[in-house]
């Protein structure tokens, strides 16, 4: 839920029973929202395994600045107007997301960096990711091509 305020203040933020209120400066807006209340069960168990493997796949400084570079783009898109990403990682991870859902013998569960560059999949590069599909193609996205 998106406050609004007469004369905003950029600084206010804080807990209100069981929200919380903050200025987020990328999306220039007061955002105000629940607390997360989460209930260990399977399914958050196994996502919780997934995303400490995608993190122990520990990309390059160069791959990561790729990813900077790519999200400018990204979100400057007219389809991604409104749907805008914060940070590199979210684009990660939805690129593989992506690739499991168009190769489902990838499992994000046992995925490797070995792995990704043996079977050379198409996270190995952006630019591999974004002519398999898996990211919306940007002007001179061939320039995104260093390895994870």
């Amino acid at each position: 839920m998106k406050a609004y305020f007469k004369n905003l203040l950029s600084g206010l933020s804080g807990v209100l029973d069981d929200k919380i209120l903050y200025y987020h400066s990328v999306l220039e807006v007061c955002l105000l929202r629940s607390k997360p209340e989460f209930e260990p069960n399977s399914r958050t168990e196994r996502l919780k395994q997934i995303m400490q493997n995608l993190q122990g796949i520990n990309p390059s400084a160069e791959y990561k600045q790729n990813f900077k570079d790519y999200l400018i783009q990204y979100n400057n898109l007219k389809a991604n107007k409104h749907k805008r990403l914060i940070s590199w990682s979210n684009l990660y991870l939805k690129m593989f997301y992506a690739m499991q859902k168009a190769l489902p013998e990838v499992d994000l569960l046992t995925i490797t960096r070995e792995q990704i560059e043996m079977q050379n999949l198409p996270c190995k590069t952006v630019k591999n990711a974004i002519d398999a599909g898996l990211l919306p193609k940007v002007n001179d996205y061939q320039r995104y091509n260093r390895n994870i």
